[in-house]
C-alpha cells in the first residue's frame, strides 16, 4: 500500500502488481482462466510453466505463469515469471500479456529487493506497461496499471498525472473512465471528489473493472478514514458493505467507519462477519477486534485478539507494534 513520500512512490511502482489478484476477467485462454478464477495458484503455476517450457512465445501461458507468481509471494517465482515474459516479448514484440507480465511482477520484485533496484526498474516498468496497453488499449488491467504507474512514480522516473488523466479520459466505457478518475482522485487526496465519484459508480460495473473497482473504493474509504475524515465516507462504506457482501473488505471497511465513531459494538460485530467472508485472511482482524474489545472493556478478549495477531506475523510494522504495545498495557 502506498507509503509515505519518495518511499511511498516508489513503493506504489509495484503496486498495479496487486491489481491481478483481483479477479476479473484476466486470462483469454478458459483452462488457465478458470484456474485463476478458482484461486489454484499451485495448479495455475504447473499448467501454465509446463506449456511455457515447450512454447515460450505462448503469451497467455506466461501470464499464467506471472499471475501464479505474484499470487504466491515467491522471489524465485516472480524470477522466473520475469525471465518467460522478456523470452516471451523476444519472440513476439507485441505480445501483450507478456509487456503486461513483465511490467506488474518486476514491480513487485524490485521492490522487495529495495528502493534502489526499485529506481532503477522503473523505466522497464513504465515502458512495458505502455507497450502492453498501446498494443491492446481496450484491455482493462493494462490501461488500469499504466495509469497507476503514472499517478505514483515521481515525474523523474515517468510518473504523470496528465498522462493519467488522459488514460482516464480515453477509456472505452465510461465506468471505466469514471472508474480510473475516481482513483487519480484518491491518490491526489482530493477525497470529496473521489468519494463522490466512487458512489456514482454503477452497481454492477463493467465486469473487466468490477474488481478495481470494489477494491479501490474500499482503499478510498480507509484512507479517509486514516485522514480523520471517517464521518465523510460512511455513506460509500455502507454502499460497499451492501453492494458487496460476500467480500470481506467492504464490511471491514464499514467497520472501521464505524469503530472511529465510537459505535464499538457495532465495528466488533461487523469485524466478526468481514472473519466470515471471502478475502478474509488478507486482513488485520484481529488486531482490530482486539482494539474493540479493549474499547469495551473485555480485557481477557482483547489479550487473546493481540496474541493472535502478533503471533500470526502478518500485517504491517506499525500495526504489530501497536498490538505489542496493547498487550502490555492489559497484562500491566
Amino acid at each position: 500500500m502506498p507509503r509515505l513520500l519518495l518511499h511511498r512512490a516508489l513503493v506504489a511502482l509495484a503496486f498495479a502488481a496487486l491489481s491481478p489478484v483481483a479477479f476479473a476477467q484476466m486470462l483469454k485462454d478458459p483452462a488457465l482462466e478458470a484456474l485463476y478464477q478458482a484461486e489454484r495458484w499451485d495448479e495455475l503455476q504447473r499448467v501454465a510453466a509446463a506449456r511455457v517450457a515447450a512454447q515460450p512465445e505462448d503469451a497467455q501461458a506466461v501470464l499464467g505463469v506471472a499471475l501464479a507468481a505474484l499470487a504466491r509471494d515467491n522471489a524465485p517465482a516472480r524470477q522466473a515469471a520475469i525471465q518467460r515474459a522478456e523470452a516471451c516479448i523476444e519472440k513476439q514484440p507485441k505480445a501483450v500479456p507478456c509487456h503486461y507480465s513483465l511490467g506488474v511482477v518486476l514491480g513487485i520484485q524490485a521492490m522487495s529487493e529495495g528502493l534502489f533496484k526499485a529506481a532503477r526498474s522503473a523505466g522497464t516498468i513504465r515502458d512495458a506497461l505502455q507497450a502492453a496497453h498501446e498494443n491492446d488499449p481496450a484491455w482493462f488491467p493494462a490501461r488500469s496499471a499504466l495509469s497507476e504507474f503514472y499517478l505514483m512514480a515521481p515525474g523523474m522516473m515517468g510518473g504523470s498525472t496528465t498522462k493519467a488523466a488522459e488514460l482516464a479520459r480515453s477509456a472505452p466505457k465510461p465506468e471505466q473512465a469514471l472508474l480510473l478518475q475516481a482513483r487519480g482522485a484518491m491518490l491526489e487526496k482530493k477525497f470529496d471528489v473521489a468519494l463522490q465519484a466512487f458512489m456514482a459508480l454503477p452497481s454492477q460495473p463493467d465486469a473487466a473493472a468490477a474488481e478495481d473497482a470494489r477494491a479501490w473504493a474500499v482503499q478510498c474509504v480507509l484512507a479517509v478514514v486514516g485522514a480523520g475524515q471517517a464521518a465523510k465516507a460512511q455513506p460509500l462504506a455502507e454502499k460497499l458493505a451492501r453492494e458487496q457482501s460476500r467480500y470481506a473488505q467492504p464490511v471491514f471497511a464499514l467497520a472501521r467507519v464505524r469503530a472511529e465513531a465510537g459505535a464499538h459494538e457495532e465495528a466488533l460485530k461487523l469485524y466478526e462477519q468481514s472473519a466470515t467472508l471471502k478475502g478474509a485472511e488478507d486482513l488485520p482482524l484481529a488486531y482490530r477486534m482486539g482494539i474493540e474489545l479493549q474499547e469495551l472493556g473485555r480485557k481477557a478478549e482483547a489479550k487473546a485478539a493481540f496474541t493472535r495477531y502478533i503471533a500470526a506475523g502478518k500485517g504491517s510494522k506499525n500495526s504489530k507494534d501497536d498490538a505489542k504495545k496493547r498487550l502490555e498495557q492489559l497484562e500491566g
